[in-house]
């Protein structure tokens, strides 16, 4: 079997990668939002990679990938590996997660906010997703406008977020902050001390994601744990240093940024020789996203499964994380995603709404 073609169907909300093979076998992902470079750098630089391969030699791609990986933007390497392991399902006749070795067929989800303008928004949204059963709700707190709008918000009102969340959902509802790389250390620390004091799960990304030496001395003064890595550059290779010197309670990535699947694979193993858990992050859309619930079924480690809810206020269903597939993905009532059962990624795509859609196709 031989790779024969990589195609890029691209539409207003996002691109769809094509791996076809002479057998007739395609593998496939998304790529997200409509910019054109990730895109044009998959049919220009990956595609003479990748034509005359057999995709079944997905380690010897990923690492001749990973060894050109100065050619070209990191997230090619994530998403050529996600539809070749999506194609590497359907030879087998097996769901992706069974190839990697299950250690289960369902794992609870938590509810990953956007950034909003006011404590009622979170309030009301940690609500709503409590009720349909997630087990968790993160916050992205209102100091984030700092990055999208420039705006002149203080820790302050970060701090009150999150005291009004609990207060609503009470004490024993799982709540993490994720901060996203806004903060001072002495801003990191105060909030720290905050959400610590109202039993918050975890404390993510509060500060740069290049500054170990923050994060080594914010652990000297909390308990509360720390996850960050989830966009330190070098996929595995960067993330030593952090366990070395003890910066992070956890590791962090995706499959877009980290090298795909195979990638997030080879990070789950470094956190299991030093005891440290492997937190998926979400991944942006719906079929990387399906590709991660494979991931969290095989890595122990993982003890969660991250809901990204990006939609308007008020809006708390659950189309977004499916857009693109004909069937959503399955989250039961009790708050927990179900292991695919179909070969490959296991749920096939909406080629009706794609095509409907389409502005261009880059071959």
């Amino acid at each position: 079997m031989k790779i024969v073609d990589l195609r890029v169907v691209v539409t207003p909300r996002l691109a769809v990668l094509t791996i076809a093979t002479d057998d007739g076998v395609e593998g496939h992902t998304f790529v997200n939002g409509p910019g054109p470079e990730i895109s044009t750098a998959l049919v220009n630089t990956a595609k003479p990679l990748l034509l005359g391969r057999d995709p079944l030699d997905r380690g010897a791609i990923w690492h001749e990938f990973a060894r050109r990986a100065r050619m070209f933007d990191p997230r090619v390497q994530g998403l050529v590996d996600v539809a070749l392991w999506d194609i590497a399902g359907k030879v087998a006749g097996m769901p992706i997660h069974r190839l990697l070795g299950s250690c289960r067929t369902r794992v609870p989800a938590y509810a990953s906010s956007w950034v909003h303008s006011d404590n009622a928004t979170y309030v009301e949204e940690a609500v709503a997703y409590r009720e349909q059963g997630f087990v968790g709700y993160k916050l992205h707190p209102p100091t984030q406008r700092r990055a999208f709008h420039d705006e002149d918000t203080s820790v302050t009102e970060d701090i009150d977020t999150c005291a009004a969340v609990r207060a609503e959902v009470g004490d024993d509802y799982r709540l993490m902050l994720d901060s996203a790389w806004v903060y001072s250390y002495r801003e990191a620390l105060d909030v720290g001390f905050a959400i610590q004091d109202l039993g918050y799960h975890w404390y993510e990304d509060p500060l740069r994601a290049d500054d170990i030496q923050g994060y080594v001395r914010l652990k000297q003064h909390l308990w509360i744990p720390l996850v960050a890595t989830e966009v330190t550059l070098g996929g595995m290779l960067a993330l030593p240093p952090w366990i070395v010197a003890g910066a992070t309670d956890a590791l962090r990535g995706d499959v877009v940024l980290k090298g795909g699947i195979t990638g997030m694979m080879k990070i789950a193993a470094l956190a299991e020789a030093h005891q440290l858990p492997c937190e998926i992050h979400d991944a942006y859309n719906a079929l990387n996203n399906l590709a991660t619930a494979h991931l969290v079924m095989a890595v122990a480690g993982c003890s969660m499964y991250e809901v990204l809810v990006v939609h308007e206020a008020g809006s708390y269903d659950l189309d977004h994380l499916s857009y693109g597939l004909a069937e959503p993905i399955h989250i039961d009532a009790d708050g927990h995603v179900h292991a695919p059962e179909r070969p490959g990624l296991g749920i096939d795509l909406d080629w009706d709404l794609i095509r409907s859609t389409q502005v261009a196709e880059l071959t």
